[in-house]
């Protein structure tokens, strides 16, 4: 069951009046009411934010203003720049990720396959160094730095977005989320294989598909080969062969394309370009290896053909254009200050901002295909105001949310001819 218009109500009053309130206090940021409450303080944030992402202190005492609050930049500034704040935000963004907002599924016959297309990747914030005894970025003893992974788990069918906040130091493998309904679909990069993951998803019936790291040894007919030997056996344009993996011997179908020579040549010129950054020579071997795109997945042949294989392989791209989005339209990593709690403050503050605007746009037109999250962002800043200020009164605060449906559905992606968009190729698959 998709999410209702008054079931978001209540979720946004319950979290942005109800539990900022109670975690402001139990958090130890407001200890004494004077004139903010967490709920108004939250608040002041969030759509401050929203209306304008790299808002000035004077722009967010705007915002405080509208949620009844009449404070100094300097005052604001004050409750900012605390520990106690930055725990607060974070308390109450992790709440906010208990709450289920989702749509109705997507409009797709391939998709509709799937009892779920559950997407994950993550996403690394760098901090000051300041902070790094929170958030203990990447590199060695000798050159610490700071920095906050978010590691995202998002049901691209129905919408449904889950969030976990780690150090960016910790490697994306250990911390995937494994349990998911039988009969879904789970796509993630290749830093999320390993073998012993998709055994234990096929065990639980659940299907996936992924890129294949190089290292991992092919077996075939009790002989093992390398990646790049095994595929230079196979003079056709696409291979699509039962396979096993590495030495626990995976159970999965390999298929491998050839890619134009253009593309062989860019992502060749890729290749060279990144290995001059490191300090290892690059192999021949990976040269070879990028005139193919290279997936493995569980589902047979007669469940999907290699043109449908290739489609769910870019959907997966889907979420890296959310990160895309948290970045460059809302700035979740930019910021005006210099005061390390401040800026951590900021950061859960527009992540939680992030997590709203998400509910909005899935509840009004995740449906279709062809929606523009960016353009919906942009649509919501002209509303941030209006919301807030109808937000705590019931019967408004439903008639702001339907006001901004009626409009959110007109946030499209254009048609393309020579790169069709993601949308466009899903339209193509029928059953």
């Amino acid at each position: 069951m998709s999410t209702t218009i008054a079931e978001l109500s209540q979720i946004l009053q319950e979290l942005l009046i109800q539990d900022a309130d109670t975690l402001g206090r139990t958090s130890g940021f407001i200890q004494r009411q004077r004139k903010f409450k967490g709920s108004s303080f939250a608040q002041s944030l969030i759509f401050g934010w929203q209306a304008n992402p790299q808002a000035s202190l004077e722009e967010l005492c705007q915002s405080a203003c509208a949620s009844g609050v009449t404070v100094s930049p300097q005052g604001l500034q004050d409750r900012l720049n605390s520990p106690e704040a930055a725990t607060f935000m974070r308390q109450l963004l992790e709440r906010a990720v208990s709450y289920v907002v989702e749509s109705q599924a997507a409009r797709s016959d391939l998709l509709a396959r799937f009892a779920g297309v559950y997407i994950q990747d993550s996403t690394i914030i760098e901090l000051p160094l300041a902070l790094r005894e929170i958030w203990t970025g990447c590199g060695n003893q000798k050159s610490k730095q700071a920095g906050l992974k978010i590691q995202t788990l998002l049901n691209y069918q129905r919408g449904h977005l889950c969030l976990q906040l780690t150090e960016a130091k910790r490697h994306d493998c250990p911390l995937q989320t494994l349990e998911l309904p039988p009969g879904s679909l789970r796509l993630a990069d290749v830093g999320y294989f390993k073998v012993d993951h998709y055994q234990q998803l096929s065990q639980q019936g659940v299907w996936w598909v992924t890129r294949l790291p190089v290292r991992v040894g092919i077996w075939q007919q009790d002989h093992v080969h390398h990646l790049a030997d095994f595929l230079a056996q196979h003079r056709a344009a696409v291979v699509d062969v039962p396979v096993e993996l590495s030495a626990q011997r995976l159970a999965c179908r390999l298929i491998a394309v050839r890619v134009p020579d253009e593309v062989t040549q860019q992502r060749c010129a890729r290749a060279q370009a990144e290995a001059r950054q490191r300090p290892h020579a690059l192999q021949s071997t990976t040269l070879d290896l990028c005139e193919w795109t290279i997936l493995v997945t569980n589902l047979p042949p007669e469940q999907l053909t290699v043109e449908e294989a290739l489609i769910l392989l870019r959907l997966r791209w889907q979420i890296e254009l959310l990160f895309k989005l948290w970045k460059q339209t809302l700035s979740v990593d930019v910021w005006r200050s210099q005061h390390p709690w401040q800026i951590l403050t900021e950061v859960y503050a527009k992540l939680l901002m992030a997590l709203i605007q998400h509910w909005l746009c899935v509840l009004a037109g995740w449906h279709n295909p062809q929606r523009s999250l960016v353009k919906a962002c942009l649509l919501l800043r002209k509303h941030a105001f209006p919301l807030l200020i109808a937000l705590p009164h019931w019967h408004a605060l439903i008639a702001a949310i339907t006001h901004i449906f009626a409009q959110l559905p007109r946030c499209l992606i254009q048609k393309r001819k020579t790169r069709p968009a993601t949308f466009q190729l899903l339209d193509r698959v029928c059953f």
